[in-house]
């Protein structure tokens, strides 16, 4: 299958409140790893999989010992009822794969969450996003350089990508939030109830009350370790460019560059100091052919021009060499990798913003031109 074609997902199908019910007490077992989860769900519909696993019955799943083992225990526990009637309580709109409100950009995805957990009245419209990462122990210097894109890109109507960490996530976010109306979208390890970490009580509240909390867990989650790399995956896919402000050369901002490398979407990086250690990450992933982002004009200019936005016309004439490529009729995206003789991260990127202006509309796996 082609990077850039649409996985083979089916629709999960949740028809009345107790497939809904199931369906929230299954995205919770311990250790479910998404891979797992999509295992679990294919097998049934959710009540079915929920009455298996909690009788003994769910598969083994690889050759280490299976937390399957200690699901019964668990599930005697949980009343997939009450849990459904939580998350309604708490406004948390629970997003199966294929639904109405289910991302776009996660859709398409080869690696797609079975359950998006959502909380604020951010819809995740398709339109650009900017992934914002980096460090938590990050310079003054990284924390303004955050805040500042944060805020610019808000400002020109981009919705800012981070996992709500310490450090440079919280200061995009920040910058994010201090525009009107506020651009952020916070992917989190745990729950969406969870705050974590603590001193970024604020954000969460500001997000929950202006953007969008992301989770790919219920309410009550955890921030587990094996946790983390799964939700920077989500803020790569989301995403149509990561940005790298201040990182070491392991860590999870790398995590993040390499999913959005997998998903062929264009890395940004801001250079630092050579002596620097949250800049040995960013100056080698430059090193490496990242774009260095010098300007944060050019970033600006590239995923959201000034005056662009989902109001302007394509009749209007944007200028796009895109354009000239796609037609009034759905295109694969690798078949316009093909005939533009672009790379796929300019592709990404100049598909992201013409979706962003009104100039193209997505339809699955492919785009065409806006009447």
């Amino acid at each position: 299958m082609s990077e850039w074609s649409a996985n083979d997902r089916s629709p999960i199908k949740v028809d009345d409140d107790a497939e809904w019910a199931a369906l929230i007490a299954l995205a919770g077992l311990p250790k479910l790893t998404p891979s797992r989860f999509w295992s679990l769900i294919e097998a049934g519909s959710p009540t079915t999989v929920w009455k298996r696993v909690a009788a003994g019955g769910a598969p083994r799943h690889g050759r280490d010992r299976d937390s399957a083992t200690s699901w019964p225990a668990w599930c005697r526990h949980v009343d997939p009822p009450a849990e459904l009637e939580r998350h309604r309580q708490r406004r948390t709109v629970v997003l199966p794969f294929g639904h109405t409100g289910y991302p776009d950009a996660l859709r398409d995805d080869p690696d797609p969450p079975p359950v998006i957990f959502r909380q604020g009245p951010e819809r995740l419209d398709d339109r650009v996003r900017v992934a914002i990462v980096g460090t938590r122990n990050c310079t003054g210097y990284g924390r303004d350089v955050a805040r500042q894109l944060g805020a610019a890109l808000a400002e020109r109507g981009v919705d800012v990508v981070s996992g709500l960490a310490s450090g440079i996530d919280a200061a995009a976010h920040a910058g994010a939030i201090s525009q009107a109306p506020a651009r952020a979208v916070a992917v989190v390890a745990g729950g969406v109830d969870i705050i974590y970490p603590q001193r970024n009580r604020g954000l969460y509240q500001q997000i929950a009350e202006h953007g969008a909390l992301l989770s790919e867990w219920p309410l009550g989650s955890r921030p587990e370790t094996w946790r983390f790399p799964a939700r920077n995956r989500v803020v790569a896919a989301l995403s149509a460019a990561t940005v790298v402000i201040e990182s070491a050369r392991k860590g999870g901002s790398m995590y993040t560059v390499d999913e959005a490398l997998r998903r062929n979407r264009a890395v940004f990086a801001v250079p630092g100091p050579i002596y620097s250690p949250v800049s040995q990450g960013t100056n080698k992933l430059i090193a490496d052919g990242a774009h260095s982002l010098h300007d944060l004009d050019e970033l600006l200019d590239a995923v959201a021009p000034m005056g662009g936005s989902k109001h302007v016309q394509p009749e209007l004439g944007i200028d796009s060499w895109l354009l000239e490529v796609v037609g009034w009729q759905p295109v694969g995206l690798d078949a316009v990798v093909s005939v533009s003789g672009r790379s796929p991260r300019e592709v990404t990127l100049e598909v992201e913003r013409l979706i962003g202006v009104g100039a193209l509309r997505r339809f699955g796996g492919a785009v065409e031109r806006s009447a």
